[in-house]
């Protein structure tokens, strides 16, 4: 998949949500990661927590 090099531009509240779901995310992976049995599920989820607090505090630094 191919990723276009548009940017789409966001009203404020459309970023809100976006926080408000990567933030929701956050909050809930670790729950995940925990009951998760599986070694390279966990892994994957983990390197998914990391991209989202890097998403996080790059939009959060936007937002500020």
């Amino acid at each position: 998949m191919t990723v276009p090099n548009r940017r789409p531009v966001l009203t404020e509240a459309e970023w809100n949500l976006i926080l408000e779901l990567l933030a929701r995310e956050r909050r809930d992976l670790p729950i995940e990661i925990h009951h998760t049995s599986t070694r390279k599920y966990r892994d994957m989820l983990r390197d998914r927590l990391k991209t989202i607090e890097q998403l996080l505090e790059q939009f959060e630094s936007i937002a500020a």
